[in-house]
């Protein structure tokens, strides 16, 4: 792969919270894509980040990579100059819209086009800021999965609403970390894992949107009025329904989806992350012009 070069950008979240990221993006160029990471992530740490960098670049698209509040586990931070812990086991999931739109008004200063991409509980968190900001954004979601399901394979034979009872009676909201069986992924050998996670953060995954929107035997009441891609993987072990019933799912709530299905493609978009991302420029493309 050749090199590309970027530029570490540091902007606000409309919070006040400073987030970096790293921009691709050439004076000419009138679109750009904004990539949001998903649960434990941050602005580098995926392989197909570098293939988007270059080929997003190479087709005249700017590329806007960056963390969220939610970026890794526990991590330094500052809201408004002043120091405090954030990351995805302390960050409440509500605080993505405020990231988004700091990302989007940075963006916005240097183009007026922009494409939204979010990636595993990134998908989430794009559906979350355009429902509650009605801004009409084509968007891109890489992965994205029912939350719901995975907790409740993961807290089996609990179930979710006992466990949030469960916490609700029994755990202080500022519980620094909760035991680590509470909360995690159980999908195969290899992906069972349990993730550390405050009290607050998981009160604001369970009691807020993440159970709901992308919910399969549940679906929400939910319509963004804008066109958007879907990739799924049939070697994504996240996925707890059929490939024809998320792509559906979507189908029924927003303008248009083009289905992008790759059947040897995995939660990380490989073995050929590539093929993927050709297939992306080929939906954006139109809309940069």
């Amino acid at each position: 792969m050749s090199m590309v070069r970027g530029q570490l950008v540091t902007f606000e979240s409309s919070q006040g919270v400073k987030l970096e990221g790293l921009l691709f993006a050439e004076p000419q160029n009138g679109t750009c894509i904004i990539h949001v990471h998903g649960s434990f992530g941050n602005f580098y740490s995926n392989a197909f980040i570098s293939v988007m960098a270059e080929f997003y670049t190479r087709a005249g698209l700017n590329f806007l990579t960056f963390n969220t509040s939610a970026h890794d586990g526990i991590a330094e931070g500052y809201r408004k100059g002043k120091f405090e812990y954030l990351g995805g086991a302390l960050s409440s999931f509500g605080e993505c819209v405020a990231d988004i739109e700091g990302a989007v008004d940075f963006v916005r200063s240097f183009n007026s086009r922009m494409i939204l991409q979010g990636h595993s509980l990134g998908c989430d968190r794009v559906l979350h800021y355009l429902i509650e900001t009605k801004v009409a954004l084509p968007f891109v979601l890489l992965c994205p999965c029912d939350s719901y399901e995975l907790q409740q394979r993961w807290i089996f034979p609990e179930t979710v609403e006992s466990q949030l009872k469960r916490l609700r009676a029994t755990l202080p909201e500022e519980y620094p970390l909760l035991p680590i069986k509470e909360y995690g992924i159980r999908q195969g050998d290899d992906w069972t894992y349990p993730i550390p996670i405050s009290m607050k953060a998981l009160l604001s995954i369970m009691e807020g949107p993440v159970y709901k929107l992308i919910r399969l035997r549940n679906p929400a009441r939910f319509r963004i009025n804008s066109d958007c891609l879907i990739y799924i993987g049939g070697n994504d072990r996240l996925q707890t329904g059929t490939v024809d019933q998320m792509f559906s799912y979507f189908e029924e709530r927003t303008r248009s989806v083009k289905r992008v299905y790759d059947q040897g493609g995995d939660h990380m978009l490989e073995p050929d992350p590539a093929s993927i991302v050709d297939q992306i420029l080929k939906w954006a493309r139109p809309i940069a012009q």
